[in-house]
C-alpha cells in the first residue's frame, strides 16, 4: 500500500495582537490520531509567518488539511492556492468551525469538507486516498465517545519554544479535558463541532497523566484548560483535585457563574487553579433571557463572589448589542460589574457567526441586516479593534460601537482590560 504524506496547516491571523500564543490544539489532535493509526501526518503552523514565506514553509504532500475559522477563511483560501502550487495533484481537506457551519459552501473550494469532530473522518479520508479512491465532498464527523482512547497531542509536531501563552506568569500549554457543551446560548457556534448537549469527559486519571507528561517532557508548570466549561462535572473535579495535589501545577480554566458554588471554587483553588474566566455577557436579566444564557444577574453576583473568595483571579467576557439592548441595559451591565469587581474584563459586540441560531434565522431575533464580509467578524483584534457587523431594531453598528466604548471607559479605571494582563495571556 502506498505511503500518503499529509500536512495539516494553520492559517495566520495577523489582525491579533499576538497570533502565536499556543500551538493549534485541534490540528495536533488530528495529526497525533492519524499517526497513531499508521499514517504519515505533520503540521505546519503559519501563525505570524509572513505571506512571502508560506511557500518555503509548506512541504510537498499528497493531502493538505486546513482548519477554518470565519474571520480568516479568505486568507485560508490564499494559503490553499500556495499549497496547490507546491503539489497541484494533492487532495485538499477543510475542517474546523467555519467548514462545519457551512460545509456545502466550503466544499466549493476544497475537495473534501469534514463537518464536526475530525479524528474518525480524517482517517476515512486518508484511508480512501491511500487506496486510490476519491473521498466524498462532505463527510460528517463521528464523535468518539470514550475520550480516553484518543492519545494526547504530540507536541513534538510543533515548535514549542516559539509560543508565548502564559498562565500565572509561566509558559504554558493547553489541555482539553472534555468536549461539548450542554447549554443553548444562541450566539455560540461551539455546537457545530458536535451534537448539541453531547458532553464527554476524559477521566481525571487520563487528564493528570497528560499533565504529568507535559511537565516531564517539556518542563511545563502551567496549564490552560480549553474546555468550554471546566466546572461541569463536580465528582470528576473532586478526583482531579485529589490527583493534582500530588502533581503541583498552576492552571486557568473557563467556568460558568451558575456552576461556581463555594465547593467548586475551593476545589479549583486547592488543585492549582489561579484564574477563571466567565461568559457573563450581560448584567440585564432580560438580555440574558433573550440570549438563552441560562443564568441570571444574581448567579453572576454569587459566582464571581465565590471565585474571588477562593482567591481566584476572575475574568469576565461581555457582549454588547444583542437585539433588545438599550443604553439602560448596557448600564445594568456596567453597574453589575462595578458592584462585582472582577479582576479582568473584555467587551465584544454581538457577532452572528455561522453555525449560530442568530446566523441561521436572524429575523427571529430582530436582526435586520448583517454584513456579509466575514473578514470583519472579529470580537477583538489588534489594539482593541472589533467588528460591528449587524443592525437590529433600534441599533446600528455605530451605536453598538458607542455602547462598547462606554462599557470599556466605565470599567477600565477599576478593572483591568484582559489584553493588558501580564500574568495570564
Amino acid at each position: 500500500m502506498k505511503t500518503v504524506r499529509t500536512v495539516l496547516i494553520q492559517t495566520p491571523c495577523y489582525e491579533l495582537n499576538d497570533d502565536r500564543l499556543e500551538p493549534p490544539l485541534g490540528l495536533l489532535y488530528l495529526a497525533t490520531w492519524a499517526n497513531h493509526h499508521g499514517h504519515d501526518v505533520s503540521m505546519v503552523d503559519l501563525s505570524s509567518v509572513p505571506a512571502e514565506e508560506w511557500r518555503d514553509r509548506i512541504p510537498p504532500a499528497d493531502v493538505y488539511g486546513f482548519t477554518t475559522y470565519t474571520t480568516t477563511y479568505a486568507r485560508t483560501l490564499s494559503v490553499l492556492q500556495v499549497a496547490r502550487q507546491v503539489n497541484p495533484a494533492a487532495w485538499t481537506v477543510a475542517g474546523g468551525p467555519h467548514a462545519s457551519a457551512l460545509p456545502d459552501v466550503v466544499a466549493r473550494d476544497f475537495d473534501t469538507v469534514v463537518a464536526g469532530e475530525g479524528e474518525a473522518a480524517l482517517l476515512d479520508v486518508l484511508d480512501l486516498v491511500r487506496a486510490g479512491l476519491q473521498p466524498p465532498p462532505v463527510i460528517h464527523g463521528r464523535p468518539i465517545d470514550d475520550l480516553d482512547t484518543i492519545p494526547p497531542p504530540d507536541y513534538s509536531l510543533a515548535d514549542i519554544g516559539s509560543y508565548r501563552r502564559v498562565v500565572d506568569g509561566q509558559p504554558s500549554l493547553s489541555v482539553l479535558s472534555a468536549r461539548g457543551c450542554p447549554y443553548q446560548c444562541v450566539f455560540c457556534n461551539s455546537t457545530v463541532m458536535g451534537p448539541r448537549r453531547s458532553v464527554r469527559f476524559r477521566s481525571a486519571e487520563h487528564v493528570v497523566e497528560e499533565i504529568r507528561n507535559l511537565k516531564e517532557e517539556w518542563g511545563i508548570q502551567a496549564i490552560r484548560f480549553q474546555d468550554d466549561t471546566f466546572t461541569l462535572n463536580t465528582p470528576r473535579l473532586r478526583r482531579m483535585t485529589e490527583l493534582l495535589a500530588c502533581e503541583p501545577i498552576s492552571y486557568r480554566c473557563f467556568g460558568r457563574v451558575d456552576r461556581c458554588r463555594p465547593e467548586t471554587t475551593e476545589l479549583l483553588a486547592r488543585g492549582g487553579c489561579r484564574h477563571i474566566s466567565f461568559g457573563v455577557e450581560s448584567g440585564s436579566d432580560e438580555i440574558l433571557r433573550r440570549m438563552r444564557k441560562g443564568q441570571t444577574a444574581n448567579d453572576i453576583r454569587r459566582g464571581i463572589a465565590n471565585a474571588k473568595a477562593a482567591g481566584l483571579v476572575t475574568r469576565v467576557f461581555l457582549i454588547v448589542g444583542f437585539p433588545g439592548e438599550s443604553w439602560d441595559t448596557v448600564q445594568e451591565t456596567v453597574d453589575l460589574m462595578l458592584e462585582c469587581q472582577p479582576d479582568e474584563f473584555a467587551a465584544y459586540p454581538l457577532i452572528p457567526y455561522p453555525g449560530t441560531a442568530l446566523f441561521r434565522d436572524p429575523g427571529a431575533f430582530g436582526i435586520t441586516q448583517v454584513n456579509p464580509d466575514f473578514t470583519q467578524y472579529f470580537q477583538v483584534r489588534r489594539d482593541r479593534g472589533t467588528g460591528c457587523v449587524m443592525t437590529c431594531s433600534g441599533l446600528d453598528p455605530d451605536e453598538i460601537a458607542a455602547m462598547r466604548i462606554h462599557v470599556i471607559d466605565s470599567l477600565e479605571p477599576s478593572i483591568t482590560w484582559a489584553g493588558d494582563s501580564r500574568a495570564h495571556k
